[in-house]
């Protein structure tokens, strides 16, 4: 492997300082070439014994022929235009890697970069080629060593084609089957048991639901399944009332599972996909032992949860992109987050007294909204207000501060209105809330002397979303891969 070394600070080519030899060759644009043997096994080359490079007219190149041994060090030295870009880069490593790239098949070529051939009569006996180029690094908190190398970009490329995907929620493998294969396999398996055929919709509020109902009755369907329930489309007061949104699936078929129905089975799951957004579930009952249901999909999907996948590509990798980006951090890896220290700095104050520091500051109608809800939260958690901070349960500061979970209290924020029943969801949440939706710059400027920068809480530091996290090879994830040392990959 023949490894050039570019500088671009002193526009020379060079491996290490090297005293001039006598005897090394030169020619007229004032271009020196000098060599020193090393043992390096891997660049020992015994079916050629140099490089021959003849008639190399590369930009100020003049019909330039020289020889550069092979197992040896060589260094390309000469005075600012002389020629040593224009023969290291634009004439042995293009050729080098223009080889290489005619080596690859027709797809593996679209996606690497192209190389024009050297305007050079031959080259012979080079090998494939490496350059590492010096540059200098970047500011941007994106940049890393493995983006900077372009290791990173090789890296997608492999995962996106070699990686086999995992649901980020259950584990379960990501796998795509056909109709055939899945009739299939419900044939082999399931042989013998009843199946309900279910078609799920958008999980819709019930206004949505009451309007599609009809459609349904009109495009000959008789039934729908709506939480958990079979019920006839005929029924009335089928969807119940409220603003809970609901999830209402479509029974396409009833049929007790044999080879005879093979062609029927078909076009049911067939008219499953195209109903519920090429996603299925089979009800299936064996003895009457009661229903399991299966996720069936016609796209990649999880075995176990049926979420449909698409197919990765190179960019489903990338923080820089939108298909790969963490949904909460943009791809930076880092979050800033409300800390408990900055929020409650003084433990010795209590709840009353001001311990909660930054809900101490806003308008005056967000401060008297804030002391109401803690005062009823004190009264139905319940805890004393007046008691210091430190001397609280962990169990009641962590409530405060991290919210109660789906438990629900009861609060009047004014006089005159109507309480309101709703689950506290924490004091950090709610600053965090606040400081996200507020117009005003100077109070956000405030909220964000209590936050500190940490590993985004989404991607755990990663930078890409969790689906992408979950592709793996050889058992490791793309982040894991990058985390690694050079020593510990190549292992």
């Amino acid at each position: 492997m023949n490894q050039i070394v570019r500088s671009e600070a002193k526009k020379v080519a060079v491996l290490r300082e090297m005293p001039p030899q006598r005897d090394a060759p030169s020619c007229s644009t004032g271009l020196q070439v000098l060599t020193r043997s090393v043992l390096v096994a891997a660049m020992a080359m015994p079916q050629e014994s140099h490089i021959h490079i003849k008639g190399a007219r590369e930009h100020n190149l003049r019909n330039l022929e020289v020889r550069i041994p092979r197992g040896k060090l060589v260094v390309v030295t000469g005075v600012s235009g002389s020629g040593k870009s224009s023969l290291v880069f634009d004439t042995l490593y293009a050729e080098g890697y223009r080889k290489y790239m005619e080596s690859l098949s027709t797809r593996a070529r679209q996606v690497l970069e192209q190389i024009k051939r050297p305007d050079v009569d031959f080259i012979h006996g080079l090998s494939p080629v490496l350059a590492i180029e010096q540059r200098t690094g970047g500011d941007s908190p994106r940049s890393t060593v493995g983006s900077v190398t372009e290791i990173e970009d090789y890296a997608r490329l492999l995962w996106a084609h070699a990686g086999e995907q995992f649901c980020p929620k259950d584990g379960g493998r990501v796998v795509q089957h056909s109709v055939s294969e899945t009739v299939g396999r419900l044939l082999d398996a399931e042989a013998g048991s009843r199946l309900i055929l279910l078609a799920p919709l958008p999980v819709s509020k019930p206004a949505a639901l009451r309007e599609e109902i009809p459609r349904l009755r009109q495009r000959g369907f008789q039934r729908v399944r709506i939480a958990g329930e079979i019920k006839s489309l005929d029924e009335s007061h089928l969807i119940p009332t409220g603003a809970r949104e609901l999830a209402v699936e479509i029974v396409i078929d009833r049929i007790v599972l044999d080879a005879d129905q093979r062609s029927r089975l078909t076009d049911s799951l067939e008219l499953a996909f195209r109903e519920g957004g090429e996603r299925a579930i089979a009800l299936l009952s064996r003895d009457g032992s009661g229903w399991i249901a299966r996720n069936l999909a016609h796209q990649r999907a999880c075995e176990v949860c049926g979420d449909v996948f698409e197919k990765p590509t190179p960019s489903h990798f990338s923080p820089n992109s939108p298909a790969g980006a963490c949904p909460d951090c943009g791809g930076i890896g880092q979050a800033m987050r409300f800390d408990e220290a900055l929020v409650v700095p003084d433990g010795s104050k209590s709840v009353r007294g001001g311990a909660i520091k930054p809900w101490r500051i806003g308008g005056r109608n967000s401060i008297i909204r804030n002391n109401a809800m803690l005062k009823q939260l004190a009264e139905q958690l319940p805890f004393d207000p007046e008691v210091p901070w430190r001397r609280l349960p962990e169990e009641t500061r962590n409530t405060i501060l991290h919210g109660a979970g789906s438990r629900t209290f009861t609060f009047r924020f004014r006089r005159g209105q109507p309480a309101v029943e709703t689950e506290f969801s924490g004091v950090i949440p709610l600053l965090a809330e606040a400081r996200r939706t507020s117009r005003s710059d100077g109070f956000r400027a405030r909220l964000a002397a209590y936050q500190v920068a940490g590993d985004c809480p989404g991607c755990a530091g990663e930078r890409i979303n969790r689906r992408s996290a979950a592709v793996r090879v050889g058992g490791v994830n793309l982040p894991g891969f990058l985390a690694n040392d050079v020593e510990a990959v190549n292992q």
